[in-house]
This record gives structure tokens, sequence and C-alpha cells, in this order.
């Protein structure tokens, strides 16, 4: 009952995430395993609760129930982690070795666009980059390596569209 009601919530959490990124096709599949699921489960647990509705059986198969939901909502979320669908924008500033990260992000080839800033303590660089969500692990090694102390903000990308966009998938 518990690692039914788990797989089935953390396919849902999956299929949430796989909507909000626009992956229709992959959501809707998941849609239908995850119904198939619920059903089966839910039938299951209905079955015990009209055969004896007051008894430990039923009170255990509730508990299992919901401890399955709340498990399958932390093992979607790992899962489609691990999955790294999409794309993020990475934006990093280094106050001390602003120069240094901007040319160990070009020699790993991650597409960088510099911007000029100006923050509290004077002017910046900040280094933007749109990159798959599976190469930010990578991305991240480069700039800590290079600075510990380096400001970086990760946002998801729901969209990304041109020519020089598509080479980099």
């Amino acid at each position: 009952m518990f690692f039914a009601r788990m797989l089935q919530n953390a396919i849902g959490t999956v299929r949430d995430i796989l909507v909000i990124k626009g992956n229709r096709g992959k959501a809707a599949a998941c849609s239908f395993l995850e119904t198939l699921l619920w059903m089966i489960v839910f039938c299951w647990i209905l079955r015990d609760f009209f055969d004896s509705p007051l008894s430990i059986q039923t009170l255990l198969n509730f508990t299992a129930f919901a401890a399955g939901y709340a498990a399958g909502t932390y093992v979607g979320v790992s899962v489609e982690e691990r999955m790294a669908v999409g794309h993020v924008t990475v934006q990093v500033i280094s106050a001390r070795k602003s120069r240094e990260v901007g040319r160990i992000l070009r020699a790993r080839n991650f597409p960088i666009t510099t911007i000029r800033g100006r923050g509290r303590y004077g002017p910046r660089l900040i280094y933007q980059s749109v990159i798959p969500r599976r190469k930010l692990a990578d991305l991240l090694h480069s700039v800590e390596k290079e600075d510990p102390e380096a400001f970086i903000t990760i946002m998801d990308t729901k969209t990304v569209r041109g020519e020089r966009n598509r080479a980099r998938r």
C-alpha cells in the first residue's frame, strides 16, 4: 500500500514539474500511470474499509496511504532533479577573481554573456549563461573551484529560443 501510493505520487510530482516545463507528451504519459495506480490503491483501501471500517487494518491502510503520499512527493522531486529537464539561467558575480572566472567558464565552453554592473562596492562584471540543467553541476564546480566566494544565482528558464541555443542542447 505504502509503496504503491509513494510511486503514484512520485509520478504525479514529476508530471507537475513536466507540465510547468512545457513537456506535454511526457506529462500526459505520467498522468495515465498516476491515475491507473491511484485507482488500484484507492479501490484496495475502500475494499478493506467497507469490509471492516473501524479495524486496525483499515487504520493502517489510511496511514500507509497518507505516508506514501508524503514520501512520493519527496521521491518525485528527487527523481526530477536527477532527470535534469530543461534549462537554467545562471548569473555569477566574483568580487575578487572576476576575469579568472570568466576565462574558466569560456575555456569550459559555457555560453557566457558579460554584463557590466554596479554593486554596493563598485563596478562588477556579471557572467550570465543559459545552460541545460544537466550541465549545472559542472558550471558550479568550475566557478567554486576558481572563486569559492563568488555570488551565484540560478533561475529556472521555461523556454529557450534562437539558433545559437539549439546547438548547445
